[in-house]
C-alpha cells in the first residue's frame, strides 16, 4: 500500500511538474510574441516617421525651388510637421510660417474654391499672392531651416 501511495504521489508530482513546465513555456512564448509585436510596432512607427520626415524635406525643397506654391506648401507642411512632432510647429524658427498659415488656413480649396464666383476667386488669389509676396523671404529662410531640422523630440526616427 505504501508503495502504491508513493507511486501515486510520484505521478501527481510529475503531472504537476509537467503542468508547471508547460505554463512556463507558454509564458515565455507569449513574452517572445509580445516582444516581436513591440519590435514590429516600433519599426512601423519608425517607418512612418521617416516617411513624414522625407515628405517634409521634399515639400520644403519643392516650395524653395518654386515647384509648389508657397500657400499650398505651408498648409501641407503644417499638417506634416504636427503629425511628426506637434511641438516643432511652435518652434521660434517657424514664426512666419505659423503666422502665414493662420492667414491662409481658412481660404477655400479644391471644390470649395471652384464653387466661388470668378470675382471671388480673383480676390482670394490676389489676397493670397500679396501674402506670399510679403512673407516670401522669411518663409524661404524658415523652409531652409525646416528642411535640415532633425526633430530632436521625436524618438525612434533614426
Amino acid at each position: 500500500m505504501t508503495t502504491f501511495l508513493m507511486l501515486a504521489a510520484l505521478v501527481v508530482v510529475a503531472g504537476l511538474a509537467y503542468y508547471a513546465w508547460n505554463l512556463t513555456r507558454q509564458v515565455k512564448d507569449m513574452e517572445a510574441r509580445q516582444l516581436e509585436e513591440q519590435r514590429q510596432a516600433e519599426q512601423a512607427l519608425r517607418d512612418q516617421q521617416k516617411s513624414l520626415l522625407q515628405d517634409i524635406q521634399f515639400l520644403c525643397t519643392s516650395v524653395l525651388t518654386e515647384q509648389c506654391e508657397m500657400t499650398e506648401g505651408v498648409m501641407r507642411l503644417q499638417y506634416l510637421v504636427t503629425g511628426l512632432d506637434p511641438e516643432a510647429w511652435n518652434d521660434d524658427n517657424l514664426t512666419t510660417m505659423r503666422d502665414f498659415y493662420s492667414q491662409v488656413s481658412d481660404m477655400p480649396i479644391l471644390e470649395a474654391y471652384k464653387k466661388l464666383k470668378p470675382k471671388q476667386q480673383f480676390e482670394l488669389d490676389k489676397r493670397r499672392h500679396k501674402l506670399e509676396e510679403r512673407h516670401k523671404d522669411d518663409i524661404e529662410r524658415e523652409l531652409a531651416w525646416l528642411r535640415n531640422h532633425t526633430f530632436p523630440n521625436v524618438f525612434l526616427i533614426h
